[in-house]
């Protein structure tokens, strides 16, 4: 950075010094033309004193008198022909009535013009001025006389340039030091507990130091709620792992221990079928588990393949499909479920997601219904909620009911048969269909659960 700085501030020096060479060139350059046409003036008013008081109208070659090296005099008559010129024959110069200066000084009394003299082989100025008797008088002068001048003054601006390049490396060595000093301080400090308390820095940067100290202590609450929530999370992995086992043993013990009485012959032939079905009931429920188990693994796996979430499904047919397949539930428990709601309400999801959706949402409020009770699937434009008139929900049980294998009362949900996992799935699923969970809860009323979906675009993937 120091490096960039201090070039940065040498190649500013440099341009700086080449312009302002350029322009007093350009401005002396501008000033000796002003003179020399001055001096061409000047000369001039006096050779037209002389013209008219020696009468050199009929002696024109009398006025090379007047002329010199660097001076050039030229008379011309009013059509153009050439009376007398101290630098030529002027029976030999060709007619000047097409030059710029001779046509304005013909026309407008004086005239003037800088261009290429084949005569002088050389850029020349040129001043004229028709006279009382209808000649004009010319003067002209080589630029080459401008250039001699300006060439004097070369060195001198060289040694200015120089001395100003020179300025300006020391300068931008100088103040690059300075600038980046309390630079690297601050860098030599970063991390450190002095980072924070740094002070003295230039107010140009200090927002940037603000901002940078900001985003460091940013950074490290980041860092910390990472490890917090690693450390959560492999607490929760821990705890479904338990969980897992738990919940997979107590069926299995049921099963071996059934399956042990039968074929020992310790069971009477009449409690054989009783065993049996035992066995196929909790067979069905670690067959349950099991299941809820695999749905949640692909759901947690973000390496799988995507869900295609620009599917456009009929919200009312699908939860028609789930209280179709769950009515027997409800009607063995003398349970009313019914569907009400919008049957053209549409939104964009996963048709075999949202299924899996309801169909948890649903079967969980008819486990926990009593006999006789009722449930409700509502539908409407971008929004389903479950309500029932079940045993309710604790208000100190609400923020974790959505957590795997949490059970209110584990005595009644191993009665209904339920795994634990049912609004666990809800849950993941509504995250991966970006939708939200509302939650509304009475103990000894009943339980809405609502979940709103958001428009996706028809061509999101979610991992």
């Amino acid at each position: 950075m120091k490096d960039r700085i201090r070039y940065s501030l040498i190649y500013m020096g440099v341009i700086a010094a080449l312009l302002a060479v350029f322009f007093t060139m350009r401005v002396f350059e501008g000033e000796m033309a002003e003179q020399l046409k001055g001096l061409l003036r000047e000369n001039l008013r006096l050779i037209e004193t002389s013209y008219a008081n020696e009468s050199l109208g009929g002696e024109p070659q009398k006025l090379a008198k007047f002329a010199s090296k660097d001076l050039r005099i030229t008379l011309v008559d009013s059509k153009g022909g050439i009376l007398y010129d101290s630098d030529a024959e002027a029976a030999k110069m060709e007619n000047h009535n097409d030059r710029e200066e001779i046509i304005d000084a013909l026309a407008k009394g004086v005239g003037e013009d800088l261009r290429y003299s084949s005569t002088l082989q050389a850029k020349a100025f040129y001043f004229a001025k028709r006279l009382n008797d209808g000649n004009v008088l010319r003067l002209g002068m080589r630029q080459a006389n401008l250039q001699k001048v300006y060439s004097k003054t070369i060195p001198y601006l060289v040694v200015l340039l120089a001395a100003i390049v020179a300025a300006a490396i020391l300068i931008a060595i100088g103040l690059s030091r300075t600038f980046v000093s309390p630079l690297k301080k601050l860098v030599d400090q970063l991390g450190t507990p002095e980072w924070m308390k740094i002070e003295n820095v230039y107010k140009e940067i200090a927002p940037l130091v603000n901002t940078i100290r900001k985003q460091d202590l940013e950074l490290q609450l980041t860092i910390e709620q990472l490890s917090n929530e690693k450390q959560k999370m492999t607490h929760l992995k821990d705890e479904f792992t338990a969980n897992a086992s738990h919940e997979l043993k107590t069926p299995l013990t049921s099963i071996s221990g059934y399956a042990e009485l039968i074929e020992s012959g310790l069971a009477k032939p009449e409690d054989v079928k009783m065993f049996a079905g035992k066995i196929h009931k909790e067979a069905s429920r670690l067959q349950s588990i099991a299941n809820d188990i695999i749905t949640l693994s692909k759901l947690d796996n973000h390496g799988g393949e995507p869900f295609e979430l620009g599917e456009k499904v009929n919200l009312w047919n699908v939860a028609h499909s789930c209280v179709e397949s769950l009515g027997l539930n409800a009607s063995k428990k003398s349970i009313s479920l019914s569907l009400e709601g919008e049957t053209s309400a549409e939104i964009i999801a996963n048709s075999k997601l949202l299924y899996e959706m309801i169909f948890n949402l649903v079967d969980n409020a008819i486990r926990y219904t009593e006999s006789g009770g009722k449930v409700v699937v509502l539908v409407e434009q971008d929004s389903i909620a479950v309500k029932d008139t079940g045993i309710g929900i604790p208000e100190e049980c609400q923020s974790r009911i959505f957590e795997r294998f949490y059970r209110v009362d584990k005595s009644r949900s191993k009665e209904t048969g339920g795994t634990g996992l049912g609004l666990a799935i809800v849950k993941h699923i509504a995250e991966v269909l970006h939708a939200t969970i509302h939650l509304n809860s009475i103990v000894g009323l009943g339980t809405e659960i609502k979940v709103g979906f958001t428009t996706l675009s028809k061509t999101n993937k979610v991992l």
